[in-house]
């Protein structure tokens, strides 16, 4: 079985999907609606769709809700978040975590929309 894609609610589709183009590879594959429904796709071919809430409805997630990202160093950790700091975004400090037994290097981010990005890579 393989993961096929995520769906995010978003009030900003447009910047969210421009974000994790410009910043993740995601590449924009459709836009309907005015600017209601995105799909992107990346290079793995996984669907990431973004789409407002529906009328009435919020588009909050509960603490803790995350997308994380995983990359292949602690280096490109530090790189994504000057990137992103960069770019005009407040990244979070980058950090030394244990969790599970398992040490990652990390920081959290706030994407357009207000749903929150986790970068992450395994300590040697």
């Amino acid at each position: 079985m393989k993961l096929n894609h995520l769906n995010l609610i978003t009030s900003e589709v447009a910047a969210l999907a421009a974000f994790f183009a410009s910043h993740f590879g995601f590449e924009l594959v459709a836009m309907r609606g005015k600017d209601a429904f995105a799909i992107l796709r990346g290079a793995d071919g996984f669907a990431l769709n973004l789409m407002t809430p529906g009328k009435g409805k919020p588009s909050a997630y509960p603490d803790g809700s995350h997308v994380g990202f995983f990359v292949g160093s602690p280096e490109l950790v530090h790189a994504k978040q000057a990137e992103l700091t960069e770019a005009g975004f407040a990244p979070g400090e980058v950090e030394d975590l244990t969790r599970g037994g398992f040490k990652s290097t990390t920081f959290y981010c706030h994407a357009p929309g207000g749903i929150l990005v986790e970068v992450g890579s395994a300590q040697a």
